[in-house]
């Protein structure tokens, strides 16, 4: 029994010993990585993306909220957005929330919006109008009963401007009042 015993503490400290076990030690021969504090690594990360904002090295993109939907937008995009909307032909808008600003290299992500001031997305209206004529057949057969409706909704076009990340990640944001 105490033989039995010997051998099965042997063999749990040979699987349980050390970070990896023993199917680590024989995959690799190499001593546990050093580790950079996370301090370290967040300071490396940022300002790794202040200086790729600096360089406007690739084209931003944003993901805004506009009318209860979500877009994705560079620029020179193009939008048609569905529903009554207020502003004139040529009015020179900014989206505000703004949920997602990227470009190739690197992501802000806002929870639920990014940070007010850290990312402008500027867009003029080009039109305004109705939407093409949806028809709404209803018909029961056999009991004479049919009606036909129309249906056109309105309608307004956005151009994008620009979608610019105007302040260096993580400095505090300037009181507007």
């Amino acid at each position: 029994m105490a033989l039995i015993r010997a051998g099965l503490q042997r063999l749990a400290s040979v699987f349980s010993n050390g970070q990896g076990g023993m199917l680590s030690r024989f995959i690799t021969n190499h001593a546990p990585a050093q580790t950079q504090s996370v301090a370290d690594t967040t300071k490396d990360v940022i300002s790794t993306c202040n200086k790729l904002i600096e360089d406007r090295v690739s084209r931003n993109f944003a993901i805004v909220h506009l009318l209860g939907k979500q877009w994705r937008v560079t620029d020179g995009d193009l939008l048609v957005v569905e529903g009554y909307w207020p502003p004139n032909i040529g009015d020179k808008i900014t989206l505000d929330k703004v949920l997602l600003a990227a470009t190739k290299d690197f992501s802000l992500i806002g929870r639920p919006i990014v940070q007010p001031g850290l990312v402008t997305v500027t867009a003029t209206i080009i039109s305004k109008g109705l939407s093409h004529t949806r028809t709404h057949f209803k018909k029961k057969r056999r009991k004479q009963f049919m009606r036909i409706n129309f249906q056109r909704a309105e309608q307004t076009m956005l151009r994008i401007n620009s979608v610019v990340i105007n302040n260096r990640i993580n400095e505090a944001p300037k009181n507007v009042f």
